[in-house]
């Protein structure tokens, strides 16, 4: 019997971002009671917001708190709202859902996530607006350097933003930057709602983004609304956009009395490199976005290992990451430190691994040389950018210790952990890293029909996996299938059981 009931809204109906974050709950005795994946819209199609809207009325009186995209309730999902038509009033309106629940239901805490509008620095229009297969990088060197002229005032930047700005046609110019203010204008009005008592807590991540940019420039405007209105402490903005929803759950979980907050300590792979190391696709120090996280999580960050109640190792290998799926080495990779290794290995507390080597996949030569068995690990995180991987695995220590009460349901608790452990090492190092990469080696995606790609990626993955979930001592983890939820090598979805778990087939 579960503890609490909460009511989420993900961003989109991906596994990562629906299936992971319900059994993560589970682990803390929680039921996240999501829409089915079909009523959460597929990768460019939004999904149907009257039903969504409809849905959250129905399910409400049985929650005792409430977690939502708001990309997903104003746009019908993270990414359609980089380019649905709707007008801001349009948009706006929905927000009144928001108002609606505060007022029949004053004592449940409502929490939000909302997206600043990324800027990807290439010409894949898989998830942007069409123009970008030919404008997209063009579009971020303009935004880029235009921000870093404002901010620094130097000629070179101005006249790279000249240069590519000439070179982009006015018409997609101006349904750019409209595009962008349109966004601009819901997110102020999602602030008012915190200022307005409606939301208790708001995260505002910033998705695949730079240190210079419209959308940095967009940050600041709003940290600058933040203080002047006195919410620092109700609303955080820092890199990421999957993972927050972990995050949320974690502190929402904790403020209802079903987790208590933990202490963590960092132990740092390299701290010469790591100390000034900037993640991909992120816009300030690495440390820094760790920081961040294990605040917004509700967890404590100490000095001292013996205070710790759990330690995250975090590893990277040189001053920038590569990435898996950009198929971008090491710049310059360091080779492991037999010390640090030798020294995870005498940690007398749980050990949680954050694999940051690499975007989009975990480091083979680490988990080779590890000197500890990665079915002891509490958790492990190695998927898609750093703060996506650092946000869901401090959600995961903060309940699994959390909501550690002492009793013999802490071996069911312990067993859910064991679960999602399994998926991310599957996920992230086992198929991000490795398999996915042969699998692009055997097909040309874009000349490949996906059920094609899928029948090449069983082949490669199925056996493989079940054959490494027994040599790593987590057999008791059932993998049934995999499947691509949104037709493309990205990400993978697997269906995936614990051994005597009668509630396995709820998510």
């Amino acid at each position: 019997m579960t503890e609490r009931n909460i009511i989420a809204l993900p961003v989109d109906g991906r596994p990562v971002t629906r299936e992971q974050v319900q059994l993560l709950g589970r682990i803390a005795g929680c039921e996240v009671l999501c829409p089915a994946v079909s009523e959460l819209g597929y990768f460019r199609e939004p999904a149907d917001r009257n039903a969504l809207a409809r849905w959250l009325r129905e399910q409400a009186p049985q929650a005792d708190g409430f977690i939502f995209s708001v990309d997903m309730l104003v746009y019908g999902g993270l990414v359609p709202s980089r380019f649905i038509d709707d007008g801001a009033a349009a948009l706006i309106e929905r927000l009144q859902l928001l108002r609606e629940l505060r007022t029949r239901y004053p004592d449940k805490p409502i929490y939000g996530f909302c997206a600043t509008m990324r800027l990807s620095n290439n010409n894949e229009n898989e998830e942007e607006k069409l123009y970008w297969s030919e404008y997209g990088e063009l579009i971020w060197r303009w935004s880029y350097h235009s921000d870093r002229f404002e901010c620094l005032g130097e000629e070179e930047d101005q006249k790279w933003a000249s240069m590519a700005k000439a070179l982009i046609p006015e018409d997609i110019r101006r349904d750019y930057l409209d595009t962008r203010a349109r966004n601009f204008t819901v997110t102020e009005q999602v602030l008012k709602l915190v200022a307005d008592g409606v939301i208790d807590r708001l995260i505002l991540p910033q998705d695949d983004t730079a240190e210079y940019g419209f959308n940095i420039a967009e940050r600041r405007r709003l940290q600058a609304r933040v203080a002047s209105h006195g919410l620092d402490d109700r609303v955080l903005i820092y890199p990421g956009a999957d993972e927050v929803i972990y995050t949320l759950l974690a502190h929402q979980l904790q403020g209802l009395g079903a987790a208590a907050p933990v202490r963590l300590a960092l132990s740092l792979h390299q701290p010469h490199s790591i100390a000034g190391l900037v993640a991909r696709y992120e816009d300030r120090p690495l440390l820094e976005s760790i920081r961040s996280q294990i605040a917004a999580a509700g967890a404590v960050l100490v000095e001292d290992i013996d205070s710790a109640d759990a330690v995250i190792a975090v590893h990277s290998r040189g001053s920038a990451q590569g990435d898996w799926a950009m198929q971008a080495p090491l710049p310059d990779p360091e080779a492991l430190d037999e010390r640090w290794l030798s020294q995870l290995a005498a940690i007398n507390k749980p050990v949680a691994l954050l694999d940051l080597a690499y975007a989009n996949g975990g480091d083979p030569q680490l988990l080779a040389g590890l000197p500890i068995e990665l079915s002891r690990l509490l958790a492990y995180a190695a998927w898609n950018t750093a703060s996506n991987s650092i946000g869901s695995l401090v959600a995961q220590v903060c309940l699994a210790l959390g909501a550690n009460s002492g009793n013999s349901a802490d071996t069911v608790h312990s067993a859910h952990n064991r679960h999602l452990l399994a998926i991310r090492l599957l996920d992230d190092y086992l198929y991000q890293a490795e398999v996915r990469q042969a699998l692009r080696r055997q097909h040309v995606e874009k000349q490949t029909d996906p059920q094609t790609l899928l029948q090449s990626l069983k082949a490669l993955y199925l056996q493989r996996a079940r054959q490494w979930l027994r040599q790593q001592q987590l057999a008791e983890i059932e993998l049934e299938d995999i499947y691509l939820p949104w037709q493309r090598s990205f990400e993978i979805g697997l269906r995936t059981s614990l051994v005597g778990d009668s509630a396995g087939g709820a998510l």
